[in-house]
């Protein structure tokens, strides 16, 4: 018969907030034991609950003053949020009456593209009154603690809840993969290779007959498919930014195309993409769900199609050569045992990017080369 064990309360297991209850967590920030978020947001420990959310929410605001594309992508952020915040008041003003939260006007916008004005913020009667661009006027987006102070309670708590929801990704702007365009009709000469500045430049290929004199065999074409149908779930997956965090971006490659990390040899074109949506099942930092696999396959798709029918391969080359310099950037500067390499990684840590084999110089340098021999088979031989 089974038996419930009991659990007596003493000093090394008791809530240090309520003092009545098991503690069953402890705070990140100052190592207290704690029984429920009831406490952890109690008023005898909000100094830290309140300080443990201060460094991520400033990590959101933060700015590179000499990136003039990251300063765009967060004005386009904020304005977002004030439109979408706009719309929530309208609809919510007779249910809840007038409602605060952050305004954007033209002052702050100008802030923020660097026309910012010497002002300073005494009184916290009188911030509450003043917009959010007067008050972070002069203030260092870098120095939490300005900030944090600068932001009424409303705004903090507003902010802290939309971090938490689902609703911030949607303020991220989609990328738009490059592969997209196709053209149907006869274009004038002056505009047909428009599209080509937003597609990857395409590498310096070797003729095949440099790399083997062997004729490659039937498979090497499913192997390619293998390697292009994890590049494109990849480049979505990063939101087209997968420069901006090579090393991550070449472990979800690695993790996904077994062409590539361990040279499996597909038969066909099923096969080779089924393999992809499985290891993107099997991962335990890759998150995949029914919309982003079937956009894979119609990515797929279109990247063989081409930009049309008079240059078909085009596509494929432009693929294989984004591969092969994302490969290089990643061993160019890997990250160190214990360290990350940006903001990504800082936000979600290494056990969400686990260190594989396959980043390793060496297999990295061995990639590198594969992706040479799928470019001159690609020029030669392939057949999308």
């Amino acid at each position: 018969m089974a038996t419930v064990k009991i659990i007596e309360l003493d000093e090394t297991n008791t809530c240090k907030i309520c003092d009545n209850a098991l503690a069953k967590y402890s705070c990140p920030k100052c190592n207290i034991l704690y029984c429920s978020l009831e406490c952890y947001q109690s008023s005898a420990h909000l100094e830290c609950s309140e300080s443990f959310y201060k460094d991520n929410i400033i990590e959101e605001l933060n700015i590179d003053k000499d990136n003039n594309e990251s300063k765009q992508k967060m004005l386009d952020i904020l304005q977002r949020v004030h439109a979408d915040n706009q719309i929530l008041f309208s609809d919510n003003e007779d249910e809840f009456g007038e409602c605060s939260g952050f305004t954007l006007d033209d002052d702050f916008l100008n802030f923020c593209s660097g026309q910012d004005d010497e002002q300073e913020i005494d009184s916290d009667d009188d911030a509450d009154l003043l917009d959010i661009g007067d008050r972070l006027a002069g203030v260092n987006l870098d120095d939490a603690e300005q900030v944090w102070g600068k932001l009424t309670e409303d705004e903090k708590q507003e902010f802290v809840a939309f971090l938490k929801s689902e609703d911030v990704a949607n303020l991220i702007p989609s990328w738009k993969p490059w592969w997209l365009y196709y053209n149907k009709m006869v274009e004038e000469v002056e505009s047909a290779d428009e599209f080509k500045k937003d597609c990857p430049e395409i590498c310096k290929i070797k003729e095949f007959s440099e790399l083997t004199s062997k004729v490659p065999d039937e498979s090497v074409q499913y192997n390619l498919i293998n390697v292009l149908a994890a590049y494109a779930f990849t480049t979505r997956y990063f939101n087209g930014e997968h420069y901006d965090f090579a090393y991550e971006a070449v472990s979800c490659l690695g993790t996904i195309s077994l062409a590539l990390k361990v040279g499996q040899v597909f038969t066909d074109f099923e096969s080779a993409v089924m393999s992809v949506e499985q290891e993107c099942i099997n991962s335990d930092w890759i998150m995949s769900d029914n919309e982003n696999i079937q956009t894979m396959r119609e990515d797929i798709e279109k990247i063989l199609k081409g930009p049309g029918k008079s240059d078909p391969k085009y596509y494929v080359l432009c693929a294989l050569s984004d591969v092969k310099n994302l490969l290089k950037t990643s061993a160019e500067a890997p990250p160190k045992s214990g360290e990350t390499s940006g903001a990504f990684s800082k936000q979600f840590p290494n056990e969400h990017f686990p260190s594989v084999k396959f980043m390793e110089p060496q297999q990295i340098k061995s990639c590198v080369k594969k992706m040479d021999f799928f470019l001159s088979y690609t020029k030669e031989y392939f057949n999308s």
